[in-house]
């Protein structure tokens, strides 16, 4: 339960529930879930214990081609050449997002699909398949026209001379305009249901074949336009409704964070799905789960697509500085818990001891309730950007009414290590942590301080051992690329001027020559140099220059020598490349100097 206002949950089970959405009354199947023996939908579940009623939520359209309306009979093929609109000619539209949408046969209640030759029939139950044949966009032809985009194939529907459509055409101008027509309005009539109804909940969500799943990446994290839609007009109608969100992932349900009483989110469980909803709806059962993702309000928050770098993003909750909509371990129960007197059994521990972290935990509320209690570290000081809050352990726990119960945690001080790039091992270091006892992530009741008496990481020490690219601390313009056969990862320059650095490097009395392992992935790499800088990666003093040979293949590598000046003592180094596709492996220094070189 991420959300419950006004007290209206749980529901008191009298009255009309108007049951609406187009996840209100179907489960869908993931990949892996296997086949459901039976189903039991949000629907079913409500309608079995209160008295319920139910809209769909979707419109209903009709497809006025040139020839006629689009038309299908049970399991035939669609066609292009009807006469006038009926239920043959009627397709239920589902926005799945990103402008995604499958059209389901009224005649039959069957989806419309492209088989093997491209022909589009009324025979499928729902979306599926590795490569799902029953979604198209609507793509804008002239005015206020569309032409069916199917997806699977990215042809473009057209009519043949038999009016069969079929998904043949390879550019849009070969594809058949609609006019679509609009038969029913889903939100509209939803709204009406909802209006006459006590009490509204709309089930909305994502398909799991379509958007966001494996081979495919979301955009956005907004729900889609016509879900949206529907959540308003509902609400609007009746502002006592229960939005509950099921689905694969998190969605920035802003609008509905802010306006509706109270929010619910439920991965697809099952064929249960509909009882296990019902007992929290009605109160049978307490909430008792929690978010294992952080909600964000918006993909503006999250870093590119393809940036996995959660450090120097801040991704993720453990690095995340900003407000999210739902907090990673967020969670409400119907009744309320209190802690107090957090205490450690030492306040100091050695890297290799272990310390007991206990907490007293009180139902406050008139009602049995379930609690997730969660230990978390943040480590104050280090050498590294340490996580701002990192999950340790959670027990959770079932409390009575004024019950009152200690929940012990063991922390072992091993566990607070990191990996440490300077010498290729874990560490953990000498710092103090603050444990932080909470209700999730963001949510935080108690802290107390530990103390760990562990290692003082040094300088780097180039001169004993080499620096490997794939190591470094900062970085801006460079992409991580496979290294030679056998070694670590290389850094390459995705862009001019492209860094990476490394901080507190000892050269000690003194560094005078390097041997760098490179190679050329772009024409414009061979020829252009990697500059070692000290304390800047733009402004700082030139120690050395690489210039980066002419590779004839892309494993091939080459030594290249140079020599090094003003690296002395504990210095920050950076390596600056002057084109995209420089690639660097490792460096090497001595302090013996040698002529500049290349292999």
């Amino acid at each position: 339960m991420l959300k419950n206002t006004d007290g209206l949950l749980p529901l008191d089970g009298e009255g009309t529930v108007a049951v609406i959405g187009p996840l209100a009354d179907t489960l869908h199947e993931d990949w892996y879930s296997g086949t459901l023996p039976y189903t039991v939908t949000a629907y079913g579940g409500l309608a079995a214990r209160v008295r319920a009623t139910f809209h769909e939520g979707v419109d209903r359209i009709a497809l006025r081609g040139p020839d006629g309306y689009a038309w299908a009979d049970d399991g035939a093929v669609v066609r292009a050449d009807g006469a006038a609109p009926g239920r043959q000619a009627y397709f239920d539209l589902f926005d799945w997002g990103e402008g995604v949408v499958a059209l389901r046969a009224v005649a039959n209640a069957m989806h419309v699909g492209a088989d093997d030759d491209g022909v589009l029939v009324d025979d499928r139950p729902q979306p599926g398949g590795w490569v799902v044949r029953e979604t198209f966009r609507f793509v804008e032809h002239g005015s206020g026209q569309v032409v069916l985009h199917h997806l699977a194939t990215g042809r473009y529907v057209a009519a043949g001379a038999d009016g069969v459509l079929r998904a043949s055409a390879e550019e849009v101008a070969g594809g058949t305009p609609f006019t679509v027509e609009l038969v029913a309005d889903g939100a509209r009539e939803a709204a009406a249901a909802a209006a006459g109804a006590d009490v509204a909940v709309v089930v909305v969500g994502n398909h799991p074949m379509i958007n966001g799943r494996e081979t495919e990446d979301r955009a956005s994290l907004a729900l889609p336009p016509a879900q949206e839609a529907l959540i308003r007009a509902v609400h609007a109608a009746n502002p006592r409704t229960v939005l509950v969100v099921t689905s694969g992932y998190p969605y920035g349900i802003g609008w509905a964070d802010e306006h509706v009483p109270a929010v619910l989110w439920s991965a697809h469980g099952g064929q249960e799905y509909g009882n296990a909803l019902a007992d929290v709806l009605l109160g049978t059962a307490d909430p008792g789960g929690r978010l294992t993702q952080t909600w964000y309000r918006d993909a503006a928050e999250l870093p590119d697509l393809l940036d996995y770098d959660v450090i120097a993003c801040d991704a993720t909750y453990q690095y995340y500085r900003g407000t999210p909509l739902y907090p990673f371990g967020h969670g409400l129960s119907y009744t309320t818990f209190e802690y107090d007197d957090l205490r450690l059994s030492t306040v100091e521990v050695d890297a290799d001891g272990t310390v007991e972290v206990s907490v007293s935990v009180t139902n406050t509320g008139g009602r049995a309730g379930e609690e997730v209690v969660q230990l978390y570290t943040r480590q104050r000081r280090s050498t590294v950007k340490q996580p701002l809050r990192r999950l340790r352990a959670y027990r959770k726990i079932t409390l009575d009414p004024g019950e009152r119960a200690t929940v012990t945690f063991t922390l072992r001080a091993a566990d607070l290590w990191f990996w440490d790039v300077t010498r290729g091992a874990r560490v953990v270091e000498t710092a103090r942590h603050t444990v932080q006892i909470g209700r999730s992530s963001s949510d935080i009741a108690l802290t107390a301080t530990l103390s760990v008496r562990g290692e003082e990481v040094g300088p780097r020490r180039p001169l004993d051992r080499p620096l490997w690219a794939i190591d470094h601390d900062d970085y801006a313009g460079t992409v991580l690329v496979d290294g030679e056969p056998g070694r670590a990862d290389a850094v390459g320059a995705a862009e001019q001027a492209g860094w990476i650095g490394f901080r507190r490097v000892d050269f000690g009395a003194g560094a005078a020559a390097v041997a760098a392992r490179v190679t050329s992935r772009t024409r414009e790499a061979a020829g252009a140099r990697v500059t070692l800088r000290l304390d800047d990666p733009l402004s700082g003093p030139v120690a050395g220059i690489i210039v980066v040979p002419t590779a004839n293949a892309r494993q091939d590598w080459a030594e290249v020598r140079a020599p090094v000046t003003g690296a002395v003592g504990v210095r920050d180094l950076y390596l600056s490349f002057e084109a995209p596709g420089a690639t660097v492996s490792c460096l090497t220094f001595s302090s013996g100097g040698m002529e500049a070189s290349s292999d």
